[in-house]
């Protein structure tokens, strides 16, 4: 993933394993210059479990997707982070999308997974929205998700299951969403994905919709079981003996020094 900043002041920053600084302090990975921006404001961190923000100034104003962060939080591409008035976006490495709609009229496969949409911000926050064949989203109050936002129009876009995937259409001529912090008309949308209206931020989650098929991978041969030496079954087996028949020895011998004393 990569650092997309607002305001043009750097240019994107992809993210490897490692992690870098944000502040207005000389000596920061990334100096930022704008309002409320801490000295020491933020840590990024790369590894394994993805994208963590780690908030270095707990004074400091800090968002994700407009919701204040104190300490840390975990960042999925399509996020929007606030440093102070400084927004940095979470973008994939590529701004490319899949913009090729299925044909009208295409059937949902029968493999395609349940999807459901969850609000992260504004007044659609903790919302849990299926869909089944298609949602409309616009500011008209018969829509399935309503926005009352005046950058949103009456039925500005539909989110609908085609063929074998899940698809963002607009319908407002010229007006799309974000998709993943990408300006979008029509886009495929996989599982993970953020797609923003406004103010609004929804996550795309649909286990299995966006996997791909995994290589087939050969079983590991078991591990062959081990083969003893006959040669050292004998010699312990012969070990065994001799101290049997040792003991045998001292035994008798107590016995007679005790029988003796008596």
């Amino acid at each position: 993933m990569r650092l997309s900043f607002g305001n043009g002041a750097h240019r994107d920053i992809v993210l490897s394993d490692g992690s870098l600084t944000l502040g207005s302090a000389a000596g920061n990975d990334v100096l930022l210059d704008g309002k409320d921006v801490s000295p020491w404001h933020a840590r990024i961190i790369a590894d394994a479990r993805g994208l963590v923000l780690q908030v270095l100034d707990p004074n400091a104003k800090t968002h994700v997707n407009a919701r204040p962060v104190r300490e840390m939080a975990l960042l999925r591409r399509g996020d929007v982070v606030h440093l102070g008035h400084e927004a940095v976006a979470i973008k994939a490495d590529s701004d490319a999308l899949d913009t090729r709609l299925p044909a009208a009229g295409t059937a949902v496969s029968a493999a395609v997974p349940r999807v459901t949409l969850r609000g992260l911000s504004g007044a659609s926050a903790g919302r849990a929205i299926g869909v089944e064949q298609r949602l409309l989203i616009g500011s008209d109050p018969a829509a399935d998700v309503v926005i009352d936002d005046v950058r949103v129009a009456p039925r500005h876009a539909v989110i609908e299951r085609m063929g074998d995937g899940l698809w963002l259409r607009s319908l407002a001529p010229g007006q799309g969403a974000l998709v993943n912090g990408v300006v979008a008309l029509d886009a495929r949308l996989q599982a993970g994905d953020q797609v923003v209206f406004a103010r609004q931020h929804f996550l795309i989650e649909a286990p299995g919709l966006a996997a791909a098929a995994a290589p087939m991978q050969t079983p590991a041969a078991a591990a062959p079981a081990p083969v003893e030496d006959s040669t050292a079954q004998a010699r312990d087996g012969n070990s065994i003996g001799w101290l049997l028949a040792a003991a045998a020895l001292i035994a008798l011998a107590l016995y007679v020094l005790i029988n003796r004393g008596l």
